[in-house]
């Protein structure tokens, strides 16, 4: 009898093990097609990463909660040289935490070697760009509802 139940409390703590590890491997998969939009310049894909009521902030404090102004926004910055004169390294996912079965945080971050200011145009030699990234499911898609960017002080 005690065995049957241990077996009755110790399956749904399996379930939501084996739910837990689906959602957190679908939530990588979502934020690393994300991170490709950005490695190859893909303004459709980056945005459609995102729930209509995301909002975004990067390393300098530009924020957007529009899609069509981030959207323009990014298709000025992919055409500016001291932007693309980067090199990024492999993204690293330092975590990924669900906070609720349709909620997760990730941290991340990448190395960028060669990039320009977008101001003076002078080079950091490796910049170091930290993310932290808020994704909810919705409809069964896991979307970008925020994200938050910063750059390591590299003394400029």
């Amino acid at each position: 009898m005690q065995r049957l139940i241990l077996l009755a409390l110790a399956i749904p703590v399996l379930a939501s093990t084996a739910a837990a590890r689906e959602a957190t491997s679908t939530v990588r998969a979502a934020f690393e097609q994300y991170d490709q939009g950005w490695r190859v310049y893909n303004v459709d894909k980056i945005t459609g990463a995102f729930a209509p009521d995301f909002e975004w902030t990067n390393s300098v404090g530009i924020r957007f909660q529009d899609k069509a102004k981030f959207a323009q926004f990014l298709m000025h910055l992919f055409k500016d040289p001291n932007f693309r004169a980067g090199t990024p390294g492999p993204l690293i996912i330092h975590s990924i935490r669900l906070l609720a079965p349709d909620v997760a945080i990730i941290s991340s971050s990448e190395v960028t070697d060669g990039q320009k200011t977008w101001d003076t145009g002078k080079t950091v030699p490796h910049q170091h760009t930290n993310e932290l990234t808020v994704m909810q499911r919705r409809s069964g898609v896991w979307l970008i509802i925020s994200d938050l960017s910063s750059d390591e002080a590299n003394g400029i």
